[in-house]
């Protein structure tokens, strides 16, 4: 869909795209063709079948085709309470090494900035990075593409790394001088025996698009442990990523968020050797007229290979949830075992759960299952909670600390854990707030 919105955008891009192409870092041709499909497709209405739910043209229309200025300012937030190894600090899409902590970093584990990467003329990175993201018409990956600058890679060697310490990866957007738009690549590789942690915290202020993507490769018997909060405040945040894992790995991802005008999280996990399992987990709260966009893609490619998604979400006023989930066993995935979940709980009358589980199973030896559902709060457990002298507020509040708790309940941390549930609380309506 062109529109006179999408000139905008295209005009921009394409200022980005020929003074980056000037530093002949091998990405011309990347970064290129990212404007080109950009140009060609732009933005995609409800029409499309894979946004219908997706109101992009607030962000179409308003002034995020212009890039965020750069900036050292990190919206502020209570910080989480995390027991880091390294902290790596983003802000409007830049890597910032006056703002990190890598001093702790072992051998084992190598991090730096995209940007660095380009400018040493590394060819084995660029390469990975390319073969990381499919170029195709998805409009957040051929803007990622066509801006292609900075970010932040993480590789993991098999040798020492032991018990896997955690990656602190902060991303700021700070859009206090503008509405603006910041694009970044993330890259991880753990090598065979490897572990890693990262806890991902996504923060911003103004009206500002964060388009965040990662490419992720695990080599045999890998695991990598995700958990990533999008903090109250942000306006547009598009996430994206696409994982491969080899034979034996595992990749636990649980994303949280709450008081986010527009998130969109989108997971592409593919199996191509036996053994590997993926955990996919999400709870959120939303209210106002916030909007939560889960989309996942897990691809059984391979046989003996496990998964799991639970995502759980708590919606009032009217805001809008949204689940898209893809489990594609392939012919040869036998013995595949997919679990899928999605669940909803409305407390007004104009909030809305779309909610759409999708299976595609080539394969004949294989157990998949997957439901949805969407309902109130039990009006029995209301009852006999405010019974025992407990307010309305706080029994809304630990009925729905029942219903996230098997998401959150296999985080290590439990000062974490008490800090994400808390903040997620905070988003409920209280007696004295409208919910409908």
């Amino acid at each position: 869909m062109v529109t006179e919105a999408t000139e905008s955008w295209t005009e921009a891009v394409r200022a980005i795209t020929e003074r980056l192409n000037e530093s002949k870092d091998g990405l011309d041709e990347r970064r290129t063709g990212g404007l080109e499909r950009f140009q060609m497709h732009g933005f995609p209405g409800r029409k499309s079948e894979e946004w219908r739910y997706t109101p992009l043209s607030g962000l179409v229309d308003g002034g995020c085709h212009q890039s965020l200025s750069t900036s050292t300012s990190v919206p502020q937030h209570a910080d989480l309470p995390l027991d880091a190894i390294a902290r790596v600090v983003l802000i409007n899409g830049c890597f910032q090494e006056q703002l990190s902590d890598l001093s702790a970093l072992g051998d084992a584990i190598k991090i730096g900035s995209i940007a660095a990467l380009r400018n040493e003329s590394n060819p084995e990175m660029v390469n990975f990075l390319c073969s990381s993201f499919p170029e195709d018409d998805h409009p957040f990956g051929s803007l990622s593409d066509a801006m292609l600058d900075d970010g932040v890679f993480i590789e993991v060697s098999g040798e020492g790394s032991g018990e896997p310490g955690t990656v602190h990866v902060l991303h700021a957007f700070d859009g206090s001088t503008g509405a603006g738009s910041a694009h970044i690549t993330g890259l991880v590789r753990c090598a065979p025996g490897s572990r890693l942690k990262i806890v991902e915290e996504v923060r911003s202020t103004g009206e500002v698009l964060g388009n965040i993507r990662w490419g992720m490769s695990l080599g045999d018997d890998a695991v990598l442990d995700r958990i990533r909060v999008f903090r109250p405040g942000c306006d547009s945040v598009f996430h994206g990523t696409r994982v491969t894992q080899n034979s034996g790995s595992q990749f636990h991802d649980l994303v949280t968020c709450c008081g986010s005008n527009l998130i969109r999280n989108e997971i592409h996990a593919t199996h191509s050797g036996p053994g590997c399992h993926v955990d996919l987990l999400g709870a959120y709260v939303a209210r106002g007229k916030e909007v939560v966009d889960h989309h996942t893609t897990i691809e059984h490619a391979v046989e003996d290979c496990t998964s799991r998604e639970i995502y759980r979400g708590v919606l009032s006023e009217k805001s809008r949830g949204v689940f898209t989930g893809m489990i594609h066993v392939h012919q040869d995935a036998q013995r595949t075992d997919a679990v899928q979940s999605n669940d909803a709980i409305v407390l007004s009358r104009d909030a809305e759960m779309n909610t759409r589980p999708r299976l595609e199973i080539y394969a004949d030896d294989v157990k998949c299952t997957h439901g949805a559902t969407v309902g109130e709060l039990d009006d029995d457990a209301l009852f006999y909670l405010r019974s025992r002298g407990i307010s309305l507020d706080e029994a809304k509040k630990l009925l729905v600390r029942a219903f996230t708790s098997e998401v959150l309940a296999g985080m290590e941390s439990s000062q974490l854990r008490e800090f994400i549930i808390e903040e997620l609380q905070r988003s409920i309506p209280g007696d004295g707030e409208s919910s409908s």
